[in-house]
Formats: C-alpha cells, sequence, structure tokens
C-alpha cells in the first residue's frame, strides 16, 4: 500500500522554474510512467512484490532494469540475493568494479537469443547439473521443487572494465572501459561482449542496470534480515516449543513397566478411551504389575521461557505488539501518537530505504522510457521526458 497507492506509484519532480506548461508536461510524463508501470509492465508489481518478500527473509535484495528485445519494451524483475556476485570488499553496487548475474535460461530460449545474434551462435550441448547448498536444497523442498529436474542451462552476465585492443573505442592509456560480458558456464564459452556505456557519453560512465535494496545495514555490501537478527532467537525457541509438545505427548501418553508374569490381550496396540481389556495377573493387584514412568506436565518455566525469548526476538525486529486495550479513550492523542511512532520506527526507516532505491529504480526505468521515444511521433511526451524527473509517491508517507 506505501510503493503502490491509489493514485499509482509515480509522481512528478519539476527541475528549475515551475511555469504552467511545466506542470502539464509533468502531469502528462504522470499520467504515462503510472500507465507503464501498472498496465504495460504486467510483470512490474509482482516481481516487486516478490522482491518486498525476499528483502524482508534475506535482507538484501535486487531488481534488474533493461530493455528487453523480445518485448521491445523496458522491463523490471527480481534476483534474489544469491544470484548476484560482487567482488570481496565492495563497498556499494554503484562503485563496485565488477557485478554478476547469474541466470538461468532453457535451451529453447538460449537458441532463439543465439538465431537473433544477440549471442554468439555455436553447440551449446547439455546443460549440466545444478550443484545446490543445504540452504537451496531445503528452500526447494518447501517450494515443492527438485533440482534434478532441472534442465536449464547457467549464464554468467557480467558488467566489468576490460581493456580491449581490438575495440577502436579502446583507451591509448590501457584505462580499462565498462563492457558487458555473457558467459555459459557449462562450456566456459563467452556468449556476447558488450559495449556498456552510451554513444554520447564522452566519458564513457558505466550504465547501471540493477538496483539493491536493503532491509537494514550490514557490516558490507549486503543487509541483514530477519534471518540474521532472528536467526537464533528461532531456533531456541524452536527447541523449547518441540519440548513442551514432547512433554504433553508423553504425558497424555504414558509409557512405563509391567512385570514378566502380566499378560494383558492385545498389548502392542494402544488402548483406545473408553476400551476395557482383559489382563492376566501373576499375582497380587494390577497396580502391583504396572508402574507407569514419573513423566511430569508440561513446564511451566520452559513456557514462560518461550514468550521471554518470542518477546526479546519481537523487540530486536520492532514488532511489538500495542496493547490496545491499554489505549483507552481517554488516553492523550500525543501519547497515543508518540506510542505508535515508537513502535513503527525501524519500519519507517526500513520503508525510508524502500524509497530511496525505488527512486533509483524508476529513474532507470525514466531513462530507458525516455530514449525509447521518437520525439517526430509525440514531441510534447518526449519533452516532458527530457525536463521531468521522476520519484515514487511513497515520498508523501515517509516525509
Amino acid at each position: 500500500s506505501e510503493t503502490f497507492p491509489a493514485m499509482g506509484p509515480v509522481k512528478a519532480h519539476l527541475r528549475g522554474e515551475q511555469t504552467r506548461q511545466q506542470e502539464q508536461l509533468a502531469q502528462l510524463v504522470v499520467d504515462d510512467m503510472n500507465y507503464r508501470l501498472t498496465e504495460e509492465m504486467s510483470e512490474f508489481r509482482p516481481e516487486h512484490e516478490r522482491m518486498l518478500w525476499s528483502l524482508a527473509l534475506m535482507g538484501s535484495a535486487f531488481k534488474k532494469v533493461y530493455f528487453d528485445p523480445s518485448l521491445d519494451r523496458q522491463t523490471s524483475v527480481f534476483i534474489p540475493a544469491d544470484d548476484v556476485v560482487v567482488p570481496y570488499g565492495a563497498s556499494d553496487i554503484l562503485t563496485t568494479p565488477r557485478i554478476t548475474h547469474r541466470q538461468r535460461k532453457f535451451k529453447n530460449e538460449l537458441r532463439k537469443m543465439q538465431v537473433s545474434g544477440f549471442y554468439e551462435d555455436f553447440d551449446v550441448g547439455d546443460p549440466a547439473k545444478l550443484s545446490q547448498n543445504d540452504f537451496k536444497d531445503k528452500l526447494d523442498t518447501v517450494e515443492g521443487y527438485s533440482s534434478a529436474n532441472d534442465d536449464r542451462f547457467t549464464i554468467y552476465e557480467t558488467c566489468c572494465y576490460l581493456h580491449l585492443e581490438d575495440d577502436p573505442e579502446a583507451d591509448p592509456n590501457g584505462i580499462e572501459l565498462p563492457y558487458v560480458v555473457t558467459i555459459l558456464k557449462d562450456s566456459d564459452k563467452i556468449l556476447a561482449i558488450r559495449r556498456n556505456w552510451n554513444e554520447s557519453d564522452p566519458s564513457k560512465q558505466p550504465r547501471q542496470h540493477f538496483v539493491h535494496y536493503i532491509y537494514i545495514p550490514g557490516f558490507g555490501f549486503y543487509g541483514l534480515g530477519l534471518l540474521h537478527l532472528l536467526g537464533n532467537f528461532s531456533s531456541a525457541s524452536t527447541s523449547l516449543l518441540r519440548q513442551l509438545v514432547d512433554a504433553g505427548t508423553l504425558s497424555n501418553l504414558p509409557g512405563g513397566l509391567k512385570t514378566n508374569g502380566l499378560r494383558i490381550k492385545g498389548e502392542d496396540t494402544p488402548i483406545a478411551p473408553g476400551e476395557w481389556r482383559d489382563v492376566d495377573v501373576a499375582s497380587g493387584t494390577v497396580r502391583d504389575n504396572i508402574m507407569p514412568l514419573p513423566y511430569k506436565e508440561p513446564s511451566v518455566v520452559l513456557a514462560q521461557l518461550l514468550d521471554k525469548i518470542v518477546e526479546e526476538g519481537r523487540r530486536l525486529a520492532s514488532t511489538i505488539d500495542v496493547k490496545l486495550n491499554e489505549m483507552n479513550g481517554e488516553m492523550p492523542v500525543g501519547t497515543t501518537l508518540a506510542i505508535l511512532e515508537r513502535t513503527l520506527k525501524v519500519m519507517s526507516a526500513i520503508q525510508a530505504r524502500n524509497h530511496v532505491s525505488m527512486s533509483q529504480e524508476f529513474k532507470l526505468i525514466h531513462k530507458l522510457v525516455r530514449d525509447s521515444l521518437d520525439p517526430l511521433d509525440d514531441h510534447e511526451l518526449a519533452e516532458g521526458y527530457a525536463t521531468v524527473d521522476i520519484i515514487p509517491r511513497s515520498e508523501e508517507h515517509t516525509s
């Protein structure tokens, strides 16, 4: 609801003097961008929602903005954090000297791009079996996937700096320039090498394709998510919960010891509620021949400790439940707002970071649309994209 309000996710920011004409151009660009994001780019909202879910869990998530020749339009897709590789010591996505996107494509899709000339045409063979870690195997199990059935090729698309002597644009002083190198992992062959700067840019600055969303800033390139913040709390609470369940199970269905001479009809099956069975007692009473083990009821101390751990985990993640029953109608409005603001302080900071990253994403989409417009076909819209900046409307909620 913050990033996709009813009025659309985009609003305009005017540069320079704000005249009536500028305001009309800004509204024209806003309407066009909102239409593209909500109607034309059908993948934008589902991909963004997937990104937000992964962001909270993993701490980092990425969006890739590029012009898709098969769709003949700009597109923005979600990339999980484990499919983005950067050099050790990289501080942020704008200054890293290399960023690699690990892609997976089916053979027919790869062949189409070879025939179209986007990739080098050679025999790619058959895809190799993917090697995965334990975390990915567990995630696939939860989602119902099996890596054994994955018949896709692994492709590394790397934005990096190279000095290619065969390139006429190569710097005579040996300075490396930005390129995009695509490698087929299964055969270690190069599929494509392309320049990664605009022809009209004399400084040959690299074009940006990736946007980094961060949940909580970490100590390095990647952010911290709920897995990092609440991992130990989750393990401890899960262990305590299992102990309480086991104690309740053993207390309700206890086992014990019986004398060797005691015979119970159907002794291998549990006794159902309301069922009476015949027994042959060797000597004395049944009570003298059976001794149940002293299983205890679920511990109250363990239950209190579980509640304490869960509460501390919520406090760390700033998801404390507001006790609305204690906030009566006589409480001052300022006090109520202060309690709510304190409760949502961390979430507000996270939303502010999302707003900054979303601004970068909209700027990349704005540039792609601006470069694809023909001034002869729609002069007014092209002029608007050239003079108006685009920012998320969520700024109205976070400011």
